[in-house]
This record gives C-alpha cells, sequence and structure tokens, in this order.
C-alpha cells in the first residue's frame, strides 16, 4: 500500500523537473504512469486534488471503477 502511495505521488506530481526529465526513462515512465491515473483522478478523486496521499486513497477507494491501467499503476505493476 505504500508503495501505491509512492507511485501516485510520483505520478501525480508534476514540476519541471519532471518534464524536463521526460526524454529520460525516468520521466517517460512516470509520464506513462500519470496518463494511466490522471483522468480517474479528476473523475472520482478531484476534491483531493493536489493532495497526493487523499487521491491515492480515494483511487483505491474507487478501485472497482477506476481504468485498468490505473489498477496496474496502483497494484505496482506500472512501475
Amino acid at each position: 500500500m505504500i508503495r501505491s502511495f509512492c507511485v501516485l505521488i510520483a505520478l501525480l506530481a508534476v514540476s519541471s523537473v519532471a518534464q524536463a526529465a521526460s526524454n529520460d526513462q525516468l520521466g517517460s515512465h512516470n509520464a506513462a504512469q500519470e496518463r494511466a491515473c490522471k483522468g480517474d483522478a479528476h473523475r472520482f478523486c478531484k476534491d483531493a486534488i493536489p493532495d497526493e496521499f487523499r487521491v491515492a486513497s480515494c483511487l483505491q477507494e474507487h478501485r472497482d471503477r477506476i481504468s485498468h491501467a490505473c489498477r496496474t499503476v496502483l497494484d505496482g505493476g506500472g512501475m
């Protein structure tokens, strides 16, 4: 569960550093993770944004309704 929170922290953190690293493998990975859950976060958890911990908890609560791609990230398969 802690790993899921860490993944979402990295996933939802939009900063210039992450954008600058987007050509790098790690940056590309984070961008893919963000794409996987961004829509679900805005659809189910918009009141929790920008608090990454609340978003992660919210996505876990809506696990049965979120996209397969986002569930994969929450399970650690998006790493």
